[in-house]
């Protein structure tokens, strides 16, 4: 029994280690392949997991020809790297494997990996690591054949290590010494340590053969939901690996991680009755979809998890404040109450003792509140963080570290009663700091407040108006909060507090996340925008290049790694990376471009 669950463990490790692999791969991989052409029905059925690879070629040539390439070559972040011995090893084989091949390891790539490659997993038949079968496809069978001839001059030095053979039945028959076996045939390259497996796989592939995988529940299911013609995707067959280790569940009921259980909770309940979760990865000249999923739906789990889905009867649905030029931006919409009151089902029992003593420290700022009762009910459970810079006009001068400014917009459901709460709070958190003041020799803040188009704003400003060009970290805040409708603001700055109170006066509209079609539902939406990152970074430069130099780097060395990685965040685009709800399933999907 303990044999059995050393070995249980192995798979589970050794899938997550395939897991890992196969998103590498997923990182090179294009789109445009039909479904026709997948070698996954290839395979010889039972395979646990699969990442399949297509028309890698065109991906290869553009990374090869690219500019940022040619930038990081030319850039001193690579002249580091150069000066690494394993680097310039990994560069003395590489002139020679050219050298051999007759051709640059860019088009040796292009030539060998550009068509197709799929890796299948499977139980361990020999009681240890799991099992594998790789398949590469190449476009031209005689390329290959040219690839045996100058490699066969290099198998006979090798010795014992590798054999060479012609295979009955036609094709090249390597084997190494590791127990791995390689069969070259047609347009195929064919590898596995386990022979049955091989054999099988050379069949199908020489017989045009179908096994039936794509039609198991996993590879069925993940098709009809998200779909083929992706450049990459990996599947994992849930179903068979929970009975392969004979358990019911995958990811236990209880997480030992509060925030994880809020933000993914749902999400991972889900996979415990999923057939499968899949990952692909589309490429196209402007930017990249990449997305995970597994199947269900909010109504299949029990109560307590449904807390952190949203509701498809009654969507409340994540907002991200029209803030222009923000630096990033997070959203969710959770039952709180609902997760709150349900902890004891969601998480370990050692998490508990902490929730004790949250409440405990809450009753410093609302005494004889009862966070579960009287706290969590005034919330709808929507809330959105957004982080733009600032530009410092309450100052005559500017902080020495200059930092973005952050807001949170909290929707309530009593808006007066959940208002006057946490204005109680901020009151006393200022009278707190302030007792500090002196110590951090900053000027302490002056309790004021503001009209602005017709909204009340609280705010806390310098008892005198702070001057210098090197001021301390502290003066990038000026807390600031006002109630907008049925949204309240807490913001660490007056301008952003005004921002977000221009951007909840506009109009509600699709675009800003408030109206979506029934079928798809938004659940956890974030946002960054690298080009303000960039403007940040340079803001910061001296900061930055102090520290460069502190560190060993050359004034020099410093200022061209911070313009390399600027010019490089000013290239990209938004990248969104949300947690979708379906009809029938949940998608985590990361977008992202280039200009």
């Amino acid at each position: 029994m303990q044999h059995d669950a050393i070995n249980l463990n192995r798979l589970k490790m050794s899938l997550l280690g395939f897991g890992a692999i196969a998103w590498s791969l997923l990182a090179f991989a294009t789109g445009g392949a039909s479904a026709s052409e997948s070698l996954v029905n290839r395979l010889p059925s039972g395979v646990l997991a699969t990442v399949e690879i297509a028309k890698l070629g065109p991906v290869i040539s553009t990374i090869e020809n690219s500019k940022e390439l040619k930038q990081y070559l030319d850039s001193p972040l690579y002249d580091d790297v150069l000066k690494n011995d394993g680097v310039r090893k990994a560069l003395a084989g590489k002139a020679l494997a050219e050298a051999q091949l007759g051709m640059s390891l860019w088009q040796a790539a292009k030539t060998y990996l550009g068509d197709r490659v799929l890796l299948g997993v499977y139980a361990p038949s020999n009681g240890h690591e799991p099992d594998g079968v790789l398949i590469v496809q190449v476009e031209n069978a005689g390329d290959l054949t040219k690839l045996i001839e100058k490699l066969t001059p290099l198998i006979a030095f090798a010795g014992r290590d590798v054999t060479l053979s012609d295979r009955e039945g036609g094709g090249k028959f390597i084997k190494l010494k590791d127990g791995n076996e390689l069969v070259v045939k047609d347009r195929w390259v064919v590898a596995s340590k386990n022979s049955d497996l091989l054999k099988e796989t050379l069949t199908n592939l020489t017989e045009s053969k179908s096994s039936g995988v794509e039609n198991e529940a996993a590879w069925k299911t993940m098709s009809q939901q998200m779909g083929d013609g992706h450049g990459a995707q990996v599947c994992v067959n849930l179903a068979r690996i929970k009975e392969l280790t004979g358990q019911t569940r995958l990811i236990p009921a209880r997480l030992d991680n509060p925030v994880l259980s809020l933000l993914y909770g749902g999400l991972l309940e889900l996979a415990n009755s999923s057939p499968y979760v899949g990952g692909t990865l589309d490429l196209n000249k402007n930017g990249f979809s990449l997305q995970a999923a597994l199947s269900g739906k909010a109504s299949d789990v029990d109560e307590a998890h449904r807390a952190m889905l949203v509701d498809p009867a009654k969507p409340s649905l994540p907002f991200v404040p029209n803030v222009p030029g923000r630096l990033g931006a997070i959203s969710l919409s959770r039952n709180f109450v609902s997760w709150y009151k349900a902890r004891e089902l969601l998480l370990e029992a050692k998490l508990l003792p902490e929730f004790d003593k949250f409440e405990t420290g809450l009753a410093t700022f609302l005494p004889g509140k009862d966070f579960a009762e009287d706290v969590l009910p005034v919330l709808t459970g929507r809330i959105a963080f957004v982080s733009a810079p600032q530009d410092f006009s309450n100052l005559d001068g500017k902080p020495g570290v200059q930092l973005p400014a952050f807001g949170l917009v909290v929707e309530l459901a009593k808006p007066q009663e959940g208002a006057d709460l946490f204005n109680v709070v901020t009151q006393t958190l200022l009278a707190i700091v302030n007792i500090n003041a002196g110590q951090e020799k900053r000027q302490p803040w002056v309790q004021t407040s503001e009209s602005y188009h017709n909204v009340q704003i609280n705010f806390a400003r310098f008892l005198q108006r702070p001057k210098g060009d090197q001021l301390p970290t502290a003066y990038n805040f000026q807390p600031a909060s006002a109630l907008v409708g049925d949204r309240f603001i807490f913001s660490s700055t007056l301008g952003l507090c005004r921002q977000l109170i221009d951007a909840l006066n506009e109009p509600v509209s699709p675009s800003n996340g408030s109206s979506v079609p029934a079928a798809v539902l938004p659940n956890f939406v974030q946002e960054l925008n690298p080009v303000i990152g960039a403007d940040l970074l340079e803001a910061n430069a001296a900061v930055i290049h102090a520290k460069s130099i502190q560190g060993g780097k050359t004034a020099e060395q410093s200022a061209r790694e911070l313009d390399f990685l600027c010019k490089l965040l000013r290239h990209l685009t938004t990248i969104k990376f949300d947690t979708v709800q379906h009809a029938d399933h949940m998608r985590l999907e990361l977008h992202g471009g280039w200009k």
